[in-house]
């Protein structure tokens, strides 16, 4: 079930801790990991915590509908969201060395390239991408934020050709 929520609209920080999987909770078998067709998904290798009792991260790999695994530069987060046709997925990538801990990255799988926007966040937890909009909250425990990333006019720190 998806909750969009306005600006205005304060978020209850309680849904996104007791709702599976979220960022502290997510695995290679969860629905979110695999394209609306069934035929793409990410695989996370082993995933550890952050830092004790803090979200997951691991490395990622991108298996592509022929079962090319291709590997994604970096270390995620997740859980991550597709569109509906199953050509981009965003996830949240960490960062080492940064007040602000991950970025957001979208994986476009016609064009076989990773973008990495700018902005930091905290903690992502993304919830829907509809056509260039992505949805969600950053911190979802502590300060909680409501996401609304326009793709297409964000600052992009780096693309990736995979």
């Amino acid at each position: 079930m998806l909750f969009l929520l306005p600006p205005n609209v304060l978020y209850n920080s309680s849904y996104m801790v007791d709702t599976l999987p979220n960022p502290w909770s997510f695995f290679n078998g969860n629905k979110s990991i695999y394209s609306p067709n069934g035929k793409q998904r990410l695989q996370f290798g082993e995933l550890q915590e952050r830092n004790q009792g803090g979200p997951l991260w691991g490395n990622c790999n991108w298996v592509q509908a022929d079962g090319i695994v291709v590997p994604l530069p970096g270390i995620y987060g997740g859980p991550p969201v597709w569109d509906t046709m199953g050509h981009r997925v965003a996830l949240p990538r960490w960062t080492r060395f940064s007040c602000h801990d991950q970025q957001l990255a979208l994986l476009d799988t016609q064009l076989c390239k990773l973008i990495v926007f700018k902005q930091g966040f905290s903690v992502l937890h993304l919830q829907n991408l509809n056509k260039l909009v992505l949805t969600g909250v950053d911190s979802p425990i502590h300060r909680p934020q409501i996401v609304h990333f326009m793709l297409a006019t964000e600052a992009i720190q780096r693309v990736f050709e995979l």
